[in-house]
């Protein structure tokens, strides 16, 4: 079974900063732990220091609402009310925005993965490729 350690966070934030770069896109970048807790972040050279301040809170989301930041973007828009509210009163760590992915193992959270800076198709792009590393990661440990 594989862990989350700082080690494997680096190595997904490298993977997704390669992607960015093939894309000419600066990005910040960020993987939490299964608690939401920062292992590891990247603020691109270039980078906005907006997407910097949101990126931790995109894959804090994924983490919390256990499903990638898109869908909870699009059930959003479908229940205002209800997210503003999660959002505003139980987590205002919470970044509902398209480029957050969790990452999970055996029916565990382990953490999540997210990335910030261009637009939300480019922000699911870059967080894709260091998603297909740790899906690599996971089938090698199997």
């Amino acid at each position: 079974m594989i862990e989350l350690t700082g080690d494997i966070a680096l190595a997904l934030i490298d993977a997704a900063r390669r992607r960015a770069e093939e894309l000419d896109i600066a990005m910040s970048l960020a993987v939490v732990d299964g608690g939401g807790h920062p292992l590891a972040m990247l603020r691109m050279d270039g980078a906005s220091i907006l997407s910097a301040g949101t990126v931790t809170g995109k894959a804090r989301t994924a983490v919390y609402a256990r499903r990638p930041t898109h869908i909870s973007v699009e059930r959003a828009k479908l229940y205002p009310e209800v997210y503003m509210s999660l959002a505003a009163e139980i987590n205002p760590g919470m970044v509902y925005s398209m480029g957050g992915y969790p990452l999970e193992a055996g029916g565990r959270m382990l953490g999540a993965i997210a990335a910030s800076g261009g637009t939300g198709e480019q922000d699911m792009d870059v967080a894709q490729a260091a998603l297909a590393l740790f899906r690599d990661m996971l089938n090698a440990t199997d």
